[in-house]
C-alpha cells in the first residue's frame, strides 16, 4: 500500500508524526458542521476522529450574514487524490503526505477576503513542513502553514491566493519535505477590456482580476491602472478611461500594489476609433484648383485678371516631421504633421512644404480659455517654405492655447462652436529679403513691422476700436492716421503727416466698413451636420454622398491699409477619413489708393465704391487615404469591431484644412499687398503706372 493511500503515522518519506486513528471504531467517511457567520467574523469547527478543522472568517471577509459549512473527509474516503504518480508535472512534491482533506461552502453572503484554516494535529516530521493545498487543475499550494502548540494554522501569506472558495474546490492540509516545498506562485493579472474600439471622448471602465496559475483568485487586490500612450486619452488609477480623438492603439496596464506581493501586473490593448483617423504613416492626397481674379473697379477700371493653378496636396504623418517648438498647457496633446502642396500655373509651378502643429484638448483646465472645450481640435502653428524661397510662419498661439485656431470639436455635432478669436503671430521673409512681423490681438487689432533688404522699416498699427496708423516715413516721409468712426453720421478722420510731424492733409471719410463691424476681426464657426456634397467637389463615390459640413466665416477690416475682407472655409467631413472636400473663398475690397492710380490717396466715391477687388477660390477634394506599414486602406472603410490594425504611436493628421488655409491665406496676402509694398519705393505717392 502506498504512503499516500495510508496517510497515517509511521508513513515513511518525511511525513508527519500523526496520532493514530485506530480507536476500535471506524470513523464515518466524512463529517459536516455548519454555523452562522457575519461581516464582523465568525468560525465553524468540524471534528472527525482526532482531527479538528476550524475555518475562520476574519472581520470584513463577508458581504453580509451567511452560513459557513465545513466537511472533513477521512483519509480513506478522501474524494480527490493529493498527487498522481502519472502526472507529468507534479504540483506537489513526491514526499507529500495527506493529513486531511475538506471542503468549505458559504451561502447567503459573498466572500470578500480569504478565509483562514487551522488543524489540530501532531507536528510534522524532522525536515518537513505543513502546507495548505487547493485543487485547481491539480493540487497546488494556496497558503503556507505554521505549526505551534499542536495546531497547524494558515499564515494568510499575501503571496498566495489562500482560501478563496473557488467553485468546487477541495482543500488539503499536507506535509512534505522542506526541500520539496515549491516557491510562491507568480500571480497572473488579467485586464478586462471594454468593447473595442473605444469611441473618441467616450469613457470606459477597465477592470482586472488576479489568480494563481491554477486559477485560484486573489480576493484582496489593489489595482492601479496606467496607459502607455497618452495621446489616446487618459486613465485614472481606478481604471476609468477617457478616450481622446486619435485613431490608434496603446496598452492599459493593471498593477497590484498590495504590500509584499511584488507588484504583479498585466496589460491589455486599447484601441480608439476617431472621426479623423491618423497614425504614423497615414497619407492623405487631395487635388483641386486655385483661382484668383483681380480688378480695379473705381474711376479707372481694368479688365479682370485671372490666374489659375492646379493643386496637388499630400499630407503624411511622420515621426521625422520637423518639430515646431511650442509649449501647450495640459491637457492639450500636440502633434506635428507635414504636407506638400504643388500649385501648377501655366508658366510657373510653386511647391510648398508645411509643418503643422495640431493640438487636441482632452479636458477642462483653468489654463485654457472658455471657448476651448474638451474635444476642441486646434491648429496651433504652421511653418511653410515654398520653392520661390518664401518662408511664412503662423502661430495661432505664441504662448499657449489662446482661443484661436479651433478647427472643429470632436465628436462632431450640429451647432455653433468656438468661436475663435483672432490671436496669432505671423512672420514672413521672401527671396528679396522683404520681411514682416505681425502680432494680432483677440479682436483683430495688430502691430506689424515690415523691413526690406536695406533695413528700411514701416510700422502699421490697428486698434480694437478701428483707429489705426501707418508709418511709412523712412522712404516716403509720410505717416498716416485714421480715427475710429465717430459722430452722427459717423465719419473717419484720415490725416497725413510729413517727416517733421506736421499734419499736411486731413480728410473726413464716410466709413467703408461692412454694416455692423465694430472691431477689426470677427469669426463664426458652425457645424451644419450632414450635408450633401456639392457637385463642384466631385467627391469620389467611395466616400459617400454626404458628410458633416463645417463652416468658418471670418470678417476682417484693416483701417490702416483700407482692406475689407470676407473669408469662408467650408469643409465636408466623412466618417473614418475626415475632410473629403475643402472649399476656401476670400474676397478683399481695397478702398485706399496709396499708389495714386486714381489720383487720390484715399477713397474714391465717398466710400461707397472700392478701388480694387481681389477674389481667391480654392477647392480641394480627397482622392485617397491610406495607411502605411501593413495596415488597411482607409478608403475601404474600417469596421467598428476594431479589425483595423493600428500602430501605438498615434498622431492627429486629420484636418488638412489647416495647412491648406496657411498656403491659401499667403496667396491672399501676395495678391492684396502689392500697393502696400509700393511704399518701399522712392516713387511712393507718385501718380503713374497701374499696379495691375
Amino acid at each position: 500500500m502506498s504512503c499516500l493511500a495510508l496517510g497515517l503515522a509511521g508513513c515513511q518519506g518525511g511525513g508527519a508524526n500523526l496520532p493514530s486513528l485506530n480507536t476500535g471504531v471506524a470513523p464515518p467517511p466524512s463529517v459536516t458542521q455548519s454555523g452562522a457567520v457575519t461581516p464582523a467574523g465568525g468560525s465553524v469547527t468540524t471534528t472527525l476522529g482526532t482531527q479538528t478543522v476550524v475555518i475562520t472568517a476574519p472581520a470584513g471577509a463577508l458581504s453580509g450574514p451567511g452560513t459557513l459549512s465545513v466537511t472533513v473527509f477521512g483519509n480513506n474516503a478522501a474524494p480527490k487524490t493529493l498527487q498522481s504518480a502519472g502526472r507529468k508535472v507534479q504540483k506537489i512534491g513526491a514526499s507529500a503526505v495527506l493529513v486531511v482533506e475538506f471542503t468549505v461552502t458559504l451561502t447567503g453572503a459573498t466572500l470578500l477576503k480569504p478565509l483562514q484554516a487551522s488543524l489540530t494535529t501532531g507536528p510534522a516530521g524532522s525536515g518537513s513542513i505543513f502546507r495548505l493545498a487547493g485543487l485547481g487543475t491539480a493540487f497546488d499550494d494556496v497558503d503556507t502553514v505554521t505549526f505551534a502548540a499542536g495546531k497547524a494554522s494558515t499564515d494568510g501569506n499575501v503571496l498566495y491566493s489562500r482560501m478563496s472558495l473557488a467553485s468546487g474546490t477541495y482543500y488539503a492540509f499536507y506535509v512534505e519535505a522542506s526541500v520539496d516545498a515549491s516557491a510562491a506562485p507568480t500571480p497572473v493579472v488579467t485586464v478586462q477590456t471594454p468593447t473595442l474600439p473605444v469611441g473618441m471622448l467616450s469613457t470606459s471602465q477597465f477592470a482586472a482580476t488576479e489568480t494563481e496559475p491554477n486559477g485560484f483568485p486573489y480576493l484582496d487586490t489593489n489595482f492601479t491602472f496606467t496607459l502607455d500612450n497618452p495621446s489616446l486619452g487618459s486613465i485614472t488609477s481606478a481604471g476609468a478611461f477617457t478616450a481622446g480623438p486619435v485613431d490608434g492603439a496603446g496598452n492599459v496596464t493593471a498593477t497590484d500594489t498590495t504590500a509584499g506581493r511584488g507588484n504583479p501586473n498585466g496589460k491589455s490593448q486599447v484601441t480608439v476609433s476617431s472621426q479623423r483617423p491618423s497614425n504614423v504613416g497615414d497619407s492623405f492626397s487631395f487635388t483641386g484648383k486655385l483661382t484668383t481674379t483681380t480688378q480695379l473697379v473705381n474711376s479707372n477700371p481694368t479688365l479682370v485678371q485671372t490666374d489659375s493653378a492646379n493643386v496637388a496636396l499630400t499630407t503624411t504623418t511622420s515621426p521625422s516631421a520637423p518639430p515646431i517648438v511650442i509649449t501647450t498647457p495640459a491637457p492639450v496633446v500636440g502633434t506635428n504633421v507635414q504636407t506638400l502642396e504643388t500649385d501648377t500655373y501655366p508658366l510657373e509651378t510653386v511647391s510648398t512644404n508645411t509643418a503643422t502643429l495640431y493640438g487636441y484638448s482632452t479636458g477642462p483646465s483653468a489654463s485654457l480659455p472658455a471657448n476651448v472645450v474638451p474635444g476642441s481640435f486646434l491648429v496651433i502653428s504652421n511653418l511653410a517654405t515654398d520653392s520661390n524661397g518664401v518662408q511664412y510662419a503662423t502661430q495661432y498661439d505664441p504662448s499657449g492655447v489662446s482661443g484661436n485656431g479651433i478647427l472643429d470639436v470632436l465628436p462632431e455635432k450640429t451647432g455653433a462652436f468656438g468661436p475663435n478669436n483672432a490671436v496669432l503671430q505671423y512672420d514672413e521673409t521672401d527671396q528679396a529679403n522683404f520681411a514682416r512681423h505681425r502680432v494680432v490681438g483677440a479682436t483683430g487689432s495688430y502691430v506689424e513691422t515690415g523691413t526690406d533688404a536695406f533695413h528700411d522699416v514701416q510700422t502699421i498699427t490697428v486698434n480694437s476700436d478701428l483707429s489705426a496708423s501707418y508709418d511709412a516715413r523712412q522712404y516716403s516721409g509720410f505717416r498716416f492716421t485714421m480715427t475710429a468712426p465717430t459722430g452722427s453720421p459717423a465719419k473717419i478722420t484720415f490725416r497725413v503727416f510729413n517727416s517733421a510731424g506736421t499734419n499736411i492733409q486731413s480728410f473726413s471719410l464716410t466709413p467703408w466698413f461692412p454694416a455692423g463691424v465694430t472691431q477689426p476681426s470677427t469669426e463664426t464657426d458652425v457645424d451644419n451636420g450632414p450635408t450633401t456634397y456639392p457637385a463642384s467637389c466631385s467627391v469620389p463615390a467611395k466616400y459617400g454622398t454626404s458628410g458633416n459640413q463645417i463652416v468658418q466665416t471670418i470678417t476682417r477690416v484693416d483701417p490702416a491699409l483700407g482692406n475689407s475682407e470676407l473669408m469662408t472655409t467650408t469643409t465636408y467631413v466623412a466618417p473614418r477619413v475626415g475632410p473629403v472636400c475643402i472649399q476656401l473663398a476670400d474676397t478683399v475690397k481695397t478702398f485706399y489708393d496709396y499708389t495714386l492710380q486714381n489720383g487720390f490717396i484715399v477713397l474714391v466715391g465717398s466710400g461707397t465704391t472700392n478701388i480694387q477687388t481681389t477674389t481667391l477660390n480654392e477647392t480641394l477634394t480627397l482622392q485617397s487615404a491610406s495607411v502605411e506599414g501593413g495596415t488597411t486602406t482607409l478608403s475601404s472603410g474600417r469596421s467598428t469591431s476594431g479589425a483595423r490594425t493600428v500602430s501605438s504611436a498615434s498622431a492627429m493628421n486629420f484636418a488638412p484644412v489647416a495647412f491648406a488655409r496657411a498656403r491659401f491665406e499667403h496667396a491672399v496676402r501676395e495678391k492684396t499687398n502689392f500697393m502696400r509694398r509700393q511704399t518701399f519705393n522712392h516713387n511712393f505717392l507718385s501718380q503713374g503706372v497701374k499696379t495691375l
